[in-house]
């Protein structure tokens, strides 16, 4: 499988550019929504874009960094853990799939994420879109 990967690369000459560091931290970065309010919180940078910079700013006030985990204060000045990627995903699975009550629907079951001590931006339509899928 090894061999047949590497024949296929080699018709493609892109396959072969290395990838430029700094391009690839870029893309990384891009798909975590935490990483600018942990660069503005912890080292004061913002984005480059003004418009993304100001709601940075703005927004940041709801936010605090503890050993290097950004958290979200709650409406009740709560602690609320912000998650990404595989971890939005798996939260997801544990709440819904019994933990804390059996299958709920979508809007019930951010309610309990959020509960439980965790945020991400899109958790309602993210809790939708996964209740829609059980």
């Amino acid at each position: 499988m090894a061999r047949d990967a590497a024949r296929i690369q080699q018709g493609y000459p892109k396959c072969q550019e290395s990838v430029d560091t700094n391009e690839a931290l870029f893309v990384q970065e891009a798909g975590d929504w935490r990483q600018p309010y942990l660069d503005y919180l912890q080292h004061r940078l913002l984005p480059p874009n003004r418009i993304d910079a100001a709601k940075i700013q703005k927004k940041s006030s709801k936010f605090f960094v503890e050993e290097g985990e950004l958290f979200r204060k709650g409406s009740n000045q709560a602690p609320l853990r912000c998650l990404a990627g595989n971890q939005i995903a798996t939260v997801l699975q544990q709440v819904h799939s019994g933990e804390c009550g059996e299958h709920q629907g979508g809007l019930r079951l951010a309610k309990q994420v959020m509960h439980l001590g965790y945020y991400w931006p899109t958790m309602e339509a993210d809790s939708l879109s996964f209740a829609r899928r059980c």
